[in-house]
């Protein structure tokens, strides 16, 4: 976890995540599969986010969820996971970490902060707790989620440098 930037009631940190994108119908044999894994069942609502101790589970469209680990697990367990999803045919597991990059932004103040970079509806009846939304931010896209009392905004990793920048150039306006 790095600090990035504190001011005006607005704190961000960059943060180490990893991420599996998971691809399936969402019925019995893919939940099953799941929580055998993570022992865990998949969010069945779109956009709905759970999280615990361990990871944040959020159900992206109607046949893909990311799994993001908040507690780094070694690289061979990730993998033993994906290949465990892999072996059925209809279901597909893809290691996303390395091409992701994660901010954490929260504060009192995050709410006006990202208003001054994004379109997005932040006000909790378009955007509830424990949800997730894909948009643009900073014009790049991004997935963001809303864990209450901070988002979690992720994007390419080769906007990396770019959007430290315009979150810089945000907290001086």
């Amino acid at each position: 976890m790095t600090q990035l930037l504190s001011s005006q009631g607005v704190d961000i940190t960059q943060r180490n995540f990893q991420q599996i994108i998971i691809r399936g119908d969402g019925k019995d044999q893919f939940n099953q599969m799941i929580n055998r894994e993570i022992s865990a069942l998949p969010p069945s609502k779109n956009l709905e986010v759970i999280i615990n101790d361990k990871f944040m589970f959020a159900k992206n469209s109607f046949d893909q969820w990311s799994l993001i680990y908040l507690v780094e697990q070694s690289y061979k367990e990730v993998l033993n996971f994906i290949s465990e999803v892999n072996s059925k045919d209809d279901i597909l597991a893809s290691d996303y970490s390395y091409g992701q990059v994660y901010f954490e932004i929260s504060g009192k103040n995050r709410n006006e902060f990202l208003n001054k970079l994004t379109h997005f509806d932040l006000r909790l009846k378009k955007f509830p707790a424990f949800s997730m939304a894909q948009t643009l931010i900073a014009k790049i896209d991004c997935s963001i989620y809303n864990l209450k009392d901070k988002y979690i905004v992720t994007c390419n990793r080769s906007f990396e440098d770019y959007f430290k920048e315009r979150l810089k150039d945000t907290l001086n306006i």
